[in-house]
C-alpha cells in the first residue's frame, strides 16, 4: 500500500488528442472536477511541437519558460509530452517558450537574453559539468527580463499556474512578488528550489540571485566543483537534509559537499535571503518575509516520491499497470495504482521527476531514469495504463482544493550586512 505519509534532430513524438473514454472514471474521485474544454488548447500534439520550435514574440508577462540545451526535438519523449500538455492545459492566454543553446536555432536563449548575462564558458560551449547548470544560468535572466513562470521540463503540471501562484502575484493588493516551492535542506529552514519559479519582470531578488550565481563562473571556471567553497558562499552551511523530512531512509549514500556544489544555485538564493546590503539598503530577510509566496515541495512537487518512499520501481510498476482494456486485472495492485493516481490528481499541484546529481551526491534511482530508456519510451502514456490516465487527468481534470502557502517564518538566524557581491569576512 501507499505510505501515508546531441545535436542531431530526433523524431517528434505525437500524442492522440482524443484520449479514450475509459480514462474517465464513472464517478470523479473526491477533490476532482472536469475542466471545461473551452479552456484548453485544441491543436494537435504535432502542431504544438512544431510551434514550440519556433520563436514566438513575448507579448505579456504570461510566459512559461523552459530549457533544453540541444532543443525541444532532442528532449526525451516523456518530457516532450510534459511540455505539450503544459500548452494544452494552460490555453491561449499563456505562451510557452522552450529555449536552447543550439547554434542557428530560432529558440536559442541568446535570441532572448544578452550575452552579458552569461559566463564565458556558457557562451563558448566549454561547460564540462552537469547539464542542469546550463539551465541554472538561463532561468533567472529570462524571468528578470520578461516575467512569467519557469518550469523544468521534467515537470508534469496538475494545476493551472494561475491557481498555483499567478493570480496572487499579479493582484495589486497582494504583497507577493516571487513564488517557489521549498524543501527543508537544513533543520527548520526551507530553501526555495528553482524548478518552479513565478514572478513579474524586474524582480530585485531575482537579479541579485543571478548576479551571485554568475560570479561563481568567473576566471575560467567550467563546472561547479568546489562552488560551496567560493568566497560568496563559504559562510553558508552545507546542505545536510534530514532524510526523514522527505520520507527517505537515513542510510542513503549522500555527500553534502558534492550535493551542495550541485545545488549551488540554491545556495546563491540563500545568500540573498540572509543578506542586508548597506550599499542600496536591500534587506533580504524583510523582502523574503513580505514578498515570497512559497509552497512545501513535499506536498506540491515531490508528492509521488514522498508517498511511495522514493521507491522508483513501485512508481514505475503502478503507472505501467493496465487500468482498462485488454490485460487489465482488477486486483489489490490495481486498486493501489488507482489510489496512487487519484491521490496525485487531487492533492498536488505538480509532479517533478528529476534525474538528480548522479555521482556521489545523492545515489537515489529516479523514475526519470527509467522513462529515459529507449525500451520505456512509451511507458509514461501507454494506452490503457494508469500512466495514460494520469496524463489524461493532468489536462482534463481540475482540483477543488486551494494551493496553500507554506506558513513558515524565517527563524532567528544569522544575517550578513555586506554588499551582495562582496565576501562575508570570517
Amino acid at each position: 500500500m501507499l505510505d501515508d505519509k546531441a545535436t542531431a534532430r530526433s523524431t517528434i513524438v505525437d500524442i492522440p488528442v482524443d484520449v479514450p473514454k475509459q480514462y474517465l472514471p464513472e464517478g470523479l474521485p473526491d477533490g476532482i472536477t472536469l475542466l471545461s474544454p473551452d479552456k484548453l488548447d485544441h491543436r494537435t500534439d504535432a502542431e504544438i511541437a512544431a510551434w514550440l520550435q519556433k520563436r514566438h514574440p513575448v507579448t505579456s508577462e504570461k510566459n512559461i519558460w523552459g530549457f533544453w540545451h540541444n532543443g525541444f526535438a532532442n528532449m526525451k519523449p516523456w518530457t516532450q509530452r510534459n511540455v505539450i500538455n503544459w500548452v494544452r492545459r494552460l490555453g491561449p492566454e499563456w505562451n510557452v517558450h522552450i529555449v536552447d543553446r543550439l547554434d542557428g536555432s530560432e529558440t536559442n536563449v541568446l535570441n532572448y537574453v544578452e550575452e552579458s548575462y552569461f559566463p564565458k564558458t556558457f557562451l563558448e560551449g566549454t561547460m564540462d559539468g552537469h547539464k542542469a547548470h546550463m539551465g541554472d544560468l538561463v532561468r533567472l535572466p529570462l524571468l528578470w527580463k520578461y516575467g512569467g513562470v519557469w518550469m523544468d521540463v521534467g515537470l508534469i503540471l496538475l494545476r493551472h499556474v494561475d491557481d498555483i501562484c499567478w493570480k496572487r502575484i499579479e493582484d495589486p493588493e497582494s504583497p507577493y512578488e516571487l513564488s517557489a516551492v521549498a524543501l527543508m535542506h537544513l533543520p527548520g529552514t526551507y530553501t526555495p528550489l528553482n524548478g518552479f519559479l513565478g514572478t513579474k519582470s524586474g524582480n530585485p531578488f531575482i537579479k541579485r540571485w543571478h548576479d551571485v550565481y554568475l560570479a561563481l563562473w568567473e576566471d575560467g571556471v567550467t563546472n561547479a566543483t568546489g562552488f560551496h567553497k567560493h568566497p560568496l558562499l563559504r559562510h553558508l552551511p552545507l546542505f545536510k537534509p534530514d532524510m526523514s523530512t522527505v520520507n527517505l531512509e537515513d542510510d542513503v549514500n549522500f555527500d553534502p559537499e558534492f550535493f551542495s556544489d550541485y545545488v549551488a544555485h540554491y545556495l546563491c538564493g540563500e545568500r540573498i535571503r540572509k543578506l542586508v546590503d548597506p550599499n542600496d539598503g536591500f534587506n533580504g530577510p524583510e523582502w523574503y518575509d513580505k514578498h515570497m509566496l512559497i509552497f512545501d515541495a513535499a506536498d506540491e512537487m515531490l508528492y509521488a516520491q514522498i508517498i511511495t518512499k522514493w521507491d522508483v520501481e513501485k512508481q514505475f510498476r503502478l503507472l505501467s499497470l493496465k487500468r482498462s482494456g485488454e490485460g487489465a486485472v482488477v486486483n489489490e495492485e490495481w486498486h493501489e495504482a488507482e489510489e496512487f493516481v487519484n491521490t496525485l490528481l487531487a492533492k498536488t499541484a505538480m509532479l517533478k521527476f528529476p534525474h538528480g546529481p548522479g555521482g556521489e551526491g545523492l545515489k537515489v534511482k529516479m523514475l526519470a531514469d527509467l522513462w529515459d530508456a529507449d525500451e520505456n519510451r512509451d511507458k509514461d502514456h501507454e494506452e490503457g495504463t494508469f500512466a495514460a490516465y494520469l496524463r489524461y487527468g493532468s489536462v482534463h481534470f481540475d482540483q477543488t482544493r486551494e494551493v496553500k502557502k507554506l506558513e513558515w517564518q524565517n527563524p532567528k538566524e544569522e544575517t550578513f550586512t555586506v554588499g551582495y557581491l562582496e565576501p562575508v569576512q570570517q
